[in-house]
């Protein structure tokens, strides 16, 4: 049962590829509702149940993040209850290496192509927000029908994007609805 009464948008998109054995299905994305800063992460946790400001919350999750990072840099993974574990993995350049003389004269700089930093949700069962557990909390609600059209203008190929609301798409009707 969702605690959080917030719906998460669903939207539906028609698989377009001629060669999947799914071509025309539909299939969901979620309908991200754009990104909430660190300010205004902390101007909600000061709007709730708090004795503290959004000028101090906003100093601790800045010293947080920079030791978040600190810690990531190192090689130590970061675990928050409730939330999970952020580590960091690297990326190696295509091939590896032979053996440890080659490693030694490239160097850890030439070997590593990249870190990522990687998030394992926490799965405890008080805190489990595994991608089942986390659905359970969600709300979520079909909300747009996307379409894609393709067409060629001057040599290149240009991507239209079509959104009907869903509940005004009716699969019995083969004219498609207006945008």
């Amino acid at each position: 049962m969702a605690t959080n009464q917030v719906e998460m948008r669903v939207n539906m998109r028609e698989n377009t590829n001629r060669k999947s054995d799914q071509y025309g299905q539909l299939y969901p994305y979620l309908d991200r509702m754009g990104t909430i800063n660190q300010r205004g992460l902390c101007e909600q946790i000061a709007s709730s149940d708090t004795i503290y400001g959004r000028a101090v919350i906003e100093g601790v999750t800045t010293i947080f993040s920079k030791k978040i990072f600190e810690n990531l840099a190192m090689g130590v993974a970061v675990q928050l209850n409730g939330i999970g574990t952020f580590y960091p993995t690297l990326k190696s350049r295509p091939g590896g290496v032979a053996n440890v003389t080659e490693a030694k004269n490239l160097g850890a700089d030439n070997i590593v192509e990249g870190i990522h930093v990687r998030f394992l949700p926490d799965s405890t069962d008080l805190d489990n927000i595994t991608s089942k557990e986390f659905k359970k909390r969600c709300v979520l609600k079909l909300n747009m029908l996307e379409t894609i059209t393709t067409t060629e203008v001057g040599g290149k190929k240009v991507y239209k994007h079509t959104y009907v609301p869903i509940y005004e798409v009716d699969d019995t009707d083969p004219t498609p609805p207006e945008p």
